[in-house]
């Protein structure tokens, strides 16, 4: 999630392609249901945006805030079941 890349613009072609992909995984994460009346995680989608886009840790924190950074970051790393 926190893997800094070098600095280059974002192309519209980028942005079409991370945004697309992530509504795509969103539709097979809820069996194909409308996302309109699907209950969401806001934090998990701000994660999946700057995740999808690439973005730096330092923008990450910018974005998120730094309480969100640090949240997502351990929701992240913690050990699943």
């Amino acid at each position: 999630m926190l893997q800094p890349i070098p600095d280059q613009p974002t192309t519209e072609r980028q942005i079409i392609s991370t945004l697309s992909r992530l509504c795509q995984e969103w539709q097979e994460a809820t069996d194909e249901a409308s996302l309109l009346e699907t209950d969401g995680n806001m934090g998990l989608v701000l994660a999946d945006l700057v995740n999808g886009f690439r973005l730096n840790a330092e923008d990450q924190r910018r974005i998120l805030g730094a309480d969100l950074f640090q949240e997502l970051r351990d929701f992240l790393s913690a050990p699943r079941n």
